[in-house]
């Protein structure tokens, strides 16, 4: 099913869309990383098949324009990331892109083996990482120039966090520099639900894998406006419920193929 596809991609919603090509990488954390969590087992992992990652956080104009609401708890500007969705609002969200009008310009634009999609965890990760291996995409420390999260103040006397205040809400997507890939607000601004169900990784699983073992909890990546630093680490996983609708988890879109 391999054809051309643009190296970048922007819909009619206006969101833009990165082409990821497939290839290996190391996924979790060593041991030594520093304030690591025993659930970041560190797998090489292979993905064998291009997908589309969405540049941005789903933003809340992007929300209203497709489902008519904005559930947000956070700032109303049309640029800041949807807050306050769950795994399913995201799924509906998600299945309204694959319907109608937005269907028919995926597939005139794409091709008909496209489709929106939660991005699994290892693309998340592949994604964050962005071909490097240490415990940020940016390096080992943290300043609070790299992205939206809670440093403690007085913890640097350089980072944003101290400049403007304690972090009590959301900032618009992209004000902060993208990773080497080109994507932003991984770090940061917001958890990100993916496709799959929580659970410790499946050594078995090294090829495209998805956790699909039925449970309550989904995962969710990349921290929050409210998380310690060391919460927004490229390996960091949040499990949640899937019915959980906090001000700390929005929503990136993947496009993916058909298989």
């Amino acid at each position: 099913m391999e054809s051309t596809a643009p190296e970048h991609w922007v819909n009619s919603l206006g969101m833009k869309f990165n082409l990821v090509t497939p290839g290996e990488f190391l996924m979790g954390s060593p041991e030594t990383e520093v304030r690591r969590f025993a659930d970041e087992t560190l797998r090489k992992v292979t993905l064998t098949r291009r997908f589309y990652m969405s540049v941005f956080l789903t933003t809340q104009a992007e929300w209203r324009a497709v489902t008519g609401e904005n559930p947000s708890k956070h700032s109303l500007n049309k640029r800041a990331p949807v807050d306050s969705v769950n795994w399913y609002d995201c799924a509906g969200f998600i299945e309204k892109l694959n319907a109608d009008e937005y269907l028919h310009e995926i597939t005139n634009y794409l091709g008909d083996h496209w489709r929106y999609a939660f991005p699994t965890e290892a693309q998340w990760e592949y994604c964050c990482r962005a071909n490097t291996r240490t415990p940020y995409y940016f390096g080992t420390s943290v300043t609070g120039a790299e992205g939206l999260c809670a440093l403690q103040t007085g913890e640097s006397g350089k980072s944003k966090s101290d400049r403007i205040g304690r972090v009590s809400t959301t900032t618009e997507v992209g004000q902060f520099p993208a990773n080497p890939w080109g994507f932003y607000d991984m770090f940061g601004n917001l958890c990100e639900w993916t496709f799959d169900y929580y659970s410790d990784y499946d050594s078995t699983k090294l090829i495209d894998p998805v956790c699909e073992v039925v449970s309550a909890e989904k995962v969710a990546r990349g921290g929050s406006w409210n998380s310690p630093p060391e919460n927004c680490r490229s390996a960091s996983r949040f499990n949640f419920l899937s019915t959980y609708r906090g001000s700390n988890c929005g929503l990136r879109i993947a496009i993916v193929e058909l298989q």
